[in-house]
């Protein structure tokens, strides 16, 4: 019998400290989740930093009051979560069901500890963007936290941002999980090849219903918290098929 025929009494008592189990365990080496990304994000500012303030040197008084207030730099932790959320369930998947943990306590505990992590990084970010804004963009008009010129909008703005973008990347990465551990590599690389070929076949789509003025319309037309709501539906699928893909993966 397996941990997920067990219906003893008082399992449904039990099932919110299970829960909480899976987020502990999730949460026993922070060293991935909870101090390198910042030390890569601190890294990278640094980087930045140092170029902004050599260009600035270099220029003078010729330099554009907003030539640092593009700037990506900070979107790296998008990718970076997809692939935690892959590795953390892989790793601990089997030794959380050998602990008598249900498959769907498991699922709930790591999509607990995704939207815990969501927040703490939406948090942070939005926080450090704050300090940008107080000190014009470090002295130098540099916007590292407020990614693509996204300095104007509300700090509630970033910080909803940061949220549901970080969201869609965890459960992404969940369902990318549910994939190899069914899979393995073929099964990844089927995902990618499909995700590529959906892609090519919208932008064919689109090319030849001559509909990308629409598409352009729909980010011109719309707030920024329309289009980024608009990312939700996708963390919503993703959540649900990977819980579908997990139910029968093999530990």
């Amino acid at each position: 019998m397996t941990a997920t025929a067990i219906d003893a009494p008082g399992a449904a008592n039990a099932a919110p400290r299970r829960i909480l189990d899976v987020v502990m365990l999730h949460s026993t080496n922070p060293w991935t989740t909870l101090i390198l990304p910042w030390l890569i994000t601190f890294a990278i500012f640094g980087l930045n930093f140092s170029i902004w303030t050599l260009v600035s040197r270099a220029a003078g008084p010729d330099l554009e009051t907003d030539a640092f207030a593009n700037n990506g730099g900070v979107t790296w932790i998008l990718v970076y979560m997809m692939v935690v959320a892959i590795q953390a369930m892989s790793a601990s998947f089997r030794f959380a069901l050998g602990m008598s943990v249900t498959r769907r306590d498991y699922y709930l505990g790591s999509a607990l500890y995704f939207a815990m992590l969501s927040a703490i990084y939406a948090a942070g970010f939005t926080a450090l963007g704050w300090i940008e804004r107080l000190t014009d963009g470090w002295g130098l008009g540099g916007y590292f936290f407020a990614p693509f010129g996204s300095a104007a909008e509300p700090l509630w703005l970033h910080a909803y941002a940061f949220f549901v973008l970080l969201l869609m990347f965890f459960f992404i990465g969940a369902a990318s999980a549910g994939v190899w551990m069914r899979w393995k590599v073929s099964g990844l690389l089927t995902e990618l090849l499909g995700i590529a070929v959906i892609l090519v076949g919208l932008a064919w789509w689109i090319t030849e219903a001559s509909a990308w003025g629409s598409v352009g319309s729909f980010f011109t037309d719309n707030s920024p918290f329309v289009i980024l709501s608009w990312t939700l539906p996708v963390t919503v699928g993703a959540g649900l098929a990977g819980f579908a893909l997990l139910r029968r993966a093999t530990p």
